[in-house]
């Protein structure tokens, strides 16, 4: 057995309440057929499928099935028009919208085989970058370059509402849980609450840069905000107060989700990561490495909150499993690790984190046959598996009282 000697210290604290969480990539599609970046992604209500939207030129808005990752609907953005730059299902599933950069709304009709489109909507602006469709499935909020976010009533294309909610480009645009309220996110750094008349009810200061994506918690009483100032902040609703500031990016951060029970946010960033917060202490829970990925620029947290979605500048629309990871305790001493591999699957290393401040001795790694492999690299509390071949291994770890095997996939 190759033994090494590697002290594993408490690095992530609150692995005491959430020990085993992890993550495995079910799939990964083309979004584009020219692997144009996604813009944006979003669950169907339902959970079973997700769409998305690219780059152009052509751009693609494409519906994939969740479980099989098979195109459903594959649409061709026309060569009169440019990049897709939100997606949006409606809570129904009857309406699809997608913002169109250069301020079309494109409205499709998804109550029959396949989405027709429905109408076509000019804004007016020069660009448009977000789109929402109400919870009560009636109307369509955009966020448009000129500082402006406009809403439309679904049925007849008719503006609603046209303000000046922003200096600059309005970047994201979210509707709270009951619909009363919009919240929007721009490039003068702020986050804003609008009532949904339009009228101003708070403005959000704290980000240094671009508000990029903006979401509310289902209880509602929460305001996640990302930026190109790297951090995610997560404020008060009821009285705008910044809680908490996380700042585990190295570049700016393109999308948030959280998580349908309130307890965990998702982030998507240019620094080619996402990474799962608990929502109380913005700890690090997991990491989702997607190497070569460039930025990944959008994400999603599924219905039942058993999967993300990520999109990334590569076209490269992947979804994961949010299972627990797996290990078994060989012995039945109660001294336990507690021990969580991430990622999983992992490609050239993986990365150990623990509650316990404990000295192990002997590691050793074993694929599904029983077949020993030498860990060949290790610094600190990473493994190098640049050696193994795709597949299922057990990490085994020994040391005083202690035996245990933890089981991690190799891509």
């Amino acid at each position: 057995m190759n033994t090494n000697k590697l002290l594993l210290f408490a690095i992530i604290s609150i692995l005491a309440t959430s020990a085993g969480f992890s993550q495995t990539r079910l799939w990964t599609k083309k979004a584009n057929p020219s692997n144009n970046a996604i813009n944006s992604i979003v669950f169907k209500a339902d959970g079973k499928s997700i769409l998305s939207g690219t780059n152009c030129h052509p751009a693609s808005i494409r519906i994939f099935d969740v479980n099989s990752g098979n195109i459903s609907w594959d649409y061709k953005v026309g060569m009169s028009f440019m990049c897709i730059m939100g997606v949006s299902f409606s809570s129904n599933s009857n309406y699809i919208a997608a913002m169109e950069e250069f301020g079309n709304i494109l409205i499709f009709d998804n109550t029959g085989s396949s989405p027709k489109i429905k109408d076509t909507v000019v804004t007016g602006t020069q660009y448009a970058f977000s789109t929402e469709i109400s919870p009560s499935n009636d109307q369509v909020a955009v966020g448009c370059s000129n500082g402006k976010m406009q809403v439309y009533n679904i049925s007849n294309a008719s503006k609603n509402i046209d303000i000046n909610a922003h200096t600059g480009f309005v970047w994201t645009v979210a509707y709270s849980p009951d619909g009363n309220y919009l919240i929007t996110g721009g490039s003068d750094k702020k986050v804003k609450i609008w009532t949904k008349t339009g009228a101003a009810m708070r403005t959000l200061d704290g980000h240094t840069d671009a508000v990029y994506q903006v979401k509310v918690s289902n209880d509602g009483q929460y305001i996640v905000s990302c930026s190109a100032d790297n951090t995610i902040r997560i404020w008060n609703f009821s009285d705008g107060k910044l809680l908490r500031t996380i700042s585990q990016h190295k570049k700016a951060v393109k999308g948030v989700a959280i998580s349908p029970d309130g307890s965990k946010i998702a982030s998507a960033s240019e620094d080619s990561s996402a990474f799962i917060f608990d929502f109380t202490t913005g700890k690090v829970l997991d990491t989702i490495l997607l190497k070569d990925s460039s930025s990944v620029n959008a994400i999603a947290w599924s219905p039942d909150g058993g999967k993300i979605a990520t999109g990334n500048a590569n076209s490269d629309i992947s979804i994961w499993d949010l299972g627990e990871n797996h290990h078994s305790n060989i012995n039945s001493n109660t001294n336990t690790l507690n021990v969580l591999i991430s990622p999983i699957p992992a490609m050239n290393e993986i990365t150990l984190f623990t509650n316990n401040s404990i000295e192990l001795y002997e590691l050793s790694i074993t694929d599904i046959a029983g077949k020993l492999s030498k860990i060949r690299s290790l610094e600190g509390n990473k493994i190098a598996i640049d050696h193994l071949m795709p597949g299922i291994y057990f990490l085994h770890i020994k040391g005083k009282d202690i035996l245990e095997s933890y089981k991690f996939i190799k891509q």
